[in-house]
């Protein structure tokens, strides 16, 4: 089974080397230009080079948490969500701030030879705009030539010179530009060099960056954040990628200090007032003493005094919860007028008010950001504006809640004081007077400790940390381009060579209107094809056999004698006509040369040339001027007088005569078969040249004296529909015994030199390669044709020619 396997395949890729082999020059051609054009688009393409860095992102759900002295630290720091630092990593808006800084608007361009290149790192200077967002700069796609003088740090553009690093007045027009140096520029090797620059709109660069750029996670239960951005150039892409992860970082520390320093700032006032009061209690508290003379409180008092501080200072935080609580509540009011920032909460142990106001300012920045970017019927604006909405009701609720709970906690705790107080009259007035400013004094003492230790956490949120992320792998460029790939490119272009190869040999073959393969022939027709004739040019197919140089012309035609049998004894073949589909197929250099063939033998054979319309084998002959056939029939010449010896030994030829239109009358009548019982019994053989069968009717008058029909079918040259009726048309005429000629078969493939159509298109006929060793021409001979054929043909070919 393997074996029969194996035979396949070597069968098929035999098939297939046959089928394309004979046309290597073309494919090598097409590998060659394919090659060139390879070449050619790598050498005018811009090689892209991949750029990666890597943070890890502290993830609320992924990872380790923080330590917990960080977050006593670092009160106001927010854990993040890996999916939404990818989102702010990607989104345009940071990718426009990183164009902004680094001036990509602006691009300097190096004139070459056959291409301008972009210039980054080795570029003399960097072009930087006052107002980016002004469109007067992109609207021509102006290109500025300059040059730029190192030495003195100027710039020259049309004659007029400018200085670096200074804003200066734009010779494009409008507002102010500025040249910024660069230090890497070398000024003595890059003198002779010109420039230009040309701006590009921010939008156009940032959507490009967009494209290149990919962020993403490196599997769902990491925190880490990979970045890879592809461009033409390393430095331009590292720094690309460097400016995206410090404005991310600086986004992420600027709001975490925005929000530290609102609440720091509330804090100092809150203090500022606290610290006023707490003075006013003080000096109240020395008056006293020096003018009262008070020094001591009894034990009771002092139980009081306990008593009624302990409601107090809980009264002091009720009404500090309720200055914060009207505070927020004057934010979420008041916010429908302007923006602000979210107030502190401190002194509420209220984990939802919390984090409804964290809803509500995040809901707000992202509202104040959307509308910088899209229209206010935006349906991702509204959605944004109407969930705005629903927060502050909630807020509302919960505060007016939160205040009617602490109004009640503060009228019992009122209520429980006064009993104090009521108790403490009974004390001496002075003692009395004592313990009330005492008291008030410790209140507002703990509330400035409190506020001071608030304020000392606020002041240590601002101390550098790790922050919400941090870089683990630095923006590098790849070594190699990732595109385009060399060995892919010449890759896909010896592929197309290879395909367009195929496609012109399999084209030009399957879309031919002409009859190019024997199996065509076999498909169309049921009758047994005896041989195939070589294509010969023009020059050697107008000269007879004996006069070929060549044994393997002769030995074509003994080969087709032979197939029909003329060499058996057994055989009886008196008549043999020849005819064809159509004119110039070949049927007269067929006819002569196997009459000649035939003559070789020994045996007598006349040669008749009844194509009365179109006596080309009378012409072969030179025999123009001599009576033929038509004078024969129209009683103008004798039967000694038609027939002709020709320069072969035994051949004998008998032309056309006087052309005539009339031949099928000629034909008709009853000389021809008086023609015919007297060459019966003169000659052995009698070879026909007739008219082609599909043009007149005289192939039929002539077959009914014919022992058998050859009809010539012209490879090349005979037209498929022709071939498709050949069956058709010979039952028509009645032809007796009819048999096809593969004639003028040539040698499949580009510059070949044996004769024959090459593997695949029917038998081969090959001719022998001039070698000083019979071996190698045998040898050859089987690799080309390894049938059972070839014996028979190998056998003709080393047999001495007899003449």
């Amino acid at each position: 089974m393997s074996s029969e396997n194996t035979n396949n395949k070597d069968n098929l890729f035999s098939l297939l080397a046959d089928k394309y082999i004979p046309f290597w020059p073309l494919f090598l051609g097409l590998f060659l230009l394919g090659l060139l054009a390879a070449w050619t688009f790598l050498f005018f393409s811009t090689p892209t080079y991949e750029v990666s860095a890597a943070l890890i992102v502290n993830d609320e759900k992924k990872g380790v948490d923080d330590s917990k002295i960080i977050e006593s630290i670092d009160v106001f720091t927010s854990k993040k969500i890996v999916e939404n630092e990818v989102e702010v990593l990607h989104s345009k808006e940071l990718i426009n701030e990183v164009v902004n800084e680094l001036n990509l608007y602006s691009q300097v361009y190096e004139n070459g030879l056959f291409k301008d290149n972009a210039v980054y790192d080795t570029s003399p200077i960097h072009v930087r705009l006052k107002d980016p967002k002004d469109t007067r700069y992109y609207q021509n796609a102006i290109k500025k030539s300059f040059t730029f003088d190192g030495i003195k740090g100027l710039v020259r553009i049309d004659g007029k010179s400018y200085p670096v690093d200074e804003w200066v007045k734009n010779p494009l027009g409008g507002d102010h530009i500025k040249f910024i140096s660069n230090p890497k520029f070398e000024t003595s090797t890059d003198k002779e060099k010109s420039y230009y620059f040309t701006f590009t709109p921010p939008k156009l660069v940032s959507n490009g960056i967009y494209t290149n750029l990919y962020v993403g996670s490196s599997s769902k239960l990491s925190t880490v954040v990979r970045i890879n951005y592809e461009d033409t150039s390393t430095k331009r892409g590292e720094d690309i990628v460097t400016q995206l992860i410090q404005s991310y970082m600086q986004k992420s520390t600027s709001e975490r200090d925005t929000l530290a320093a609102n609440t720091l700032a509330f804090v100092d006032n809150r203090m500022e007032q606290v610290g006023s009061e707490l003075k006013v209690v003080e000096k109240e508290l020395e008056s006293y003493k020096s003018s009262e003379g008070v020094v001591n409180i009894s034990k009771q008092g002092n139980l009081y005094l306990d008593n009624v501080g302990s409601y107090d200072r809980r009264i002091g935080d009720i009404e500090l919860q309720l200055t914060v609580l009207r505070k927020v509540e004057n934010y979420v009011v008041s916010k429908n007028k302007k923006a602000g920032i979210v107030p502190s909460t401190l002194g509420i142990n209220d984990p939802i008010l919390a984090q409804l106001l964290d809803r509500l300012y995040n809901a707000e920045l992202e509202y104040e950001e959307l509308r910088k970017t899209t229209a206010e019927n935006n349906p991702i604006l509204v959605a944004v504006r109407n969930k705005i909405n629903q927060i502050r009701p909630g807020i509302l609720e919960n505060v007016n809640s939160q205040k009617a709970n602490l109004r009640a906690s503060l009228g019992n705790l009122n209520s429980s004081s006064g009993k104090y107080n009521s108790a403490l009259q009974v004390l001496p007035e002075q003692e009395r007077r004592l313990v009330e400013i005492t008291r008030k004094k410790k209140s507002i003492t703990e509330l400035y400790d409190y506020l001071a230790q608030k304020r000392e956490e606020t002041a240590l949120s601002y101390a550098p940390t790790q922050g919400d992320a941090r870089v683990i792998e630095t923006a590098e460029a790849s070594l190699r381009p990732v595109s385009p790939k060399k060995t892919f490119v010449f890759a896909i272009a010896l592929f197309l060579a290879l395909a367009l190869g195929i496609l012109i040999v399999t084209g030009k073959e399957l879309f031919s209107s002409r009859i190019l393969f024997r199996s065509d022939l076999e498909r169309y027709s049921r009758l047994p094809i005896l041989g195939e004739l070589a294509f010969l040019d023009k020059k050697d197919a107008e000269l007879l056999v004996d006069n070929h140089k060549d044994v393997f012309i002769l030995d074509q035609f003994r080969h087709l004698l032979s197939s029909l049998g003329v060499y058996q004894r057994s055989t009886k073949i008196k008549t043999l006509m020849i005819t064809s589909s159509i004119a110039g197929e070949g049927k007269s250099y067929v006819s002569a040369n196997l009459a000649q063939t035939m003559a070789f033998s020994g045996k007598k054979v006349v040669l008749i040339d009844m194509d009365l319309r179109n006596a080309s084998l009378t012409t072969m002959f030179d025999l123009e001027d001599r009576d033929g056939v038509s004078d024969f029939l129209s009683n103008k010449a004798t039967i000694k007088t038609v027939i002709h010896k020709s320069d072969c030994a035994n051949l004998y030829m008998m032309p056309c005569g006087e052309k005539t239109f009339a031949s099928s009358e000629l034909l008709s009548s009853r000389k021809l078969e008086e023609l015919f019982d007297t060459l019966y019994g003169t000659f052995d053989y009698i070879v026909i040249d007739t008219p082609p069968v599909t043009m007149v009717s005289d192939a039929a008058i002539i077959s009914d004296f014919s022992d058998k029909t050859l009809l010539v079918v012209r490879h090349d040259y005979t037209p498929k529909h022709i071939g498709k009726r050949i069956d058709e048309t010979l039952n028509n005429k009645n032809l007796k015994d009819s048999n096809i000629v593969f004639n003028g078969v040539k040698q499949r493939g580009i510059a070949t030199e044996n004769y024959g159509y090459g593997h695949g298109y029917g038998y081969d006929i090959v001719k022998p390669q001039k070698s000083n060793t019979l071996l190698k021409g045998i040898t050859d001979f089987f690799k080309l044709a390894p049938t059972l054929e070839t014996l028979k043909k190998l056998t003709h070919m080393i047999q001495p020619t007899k003449k």
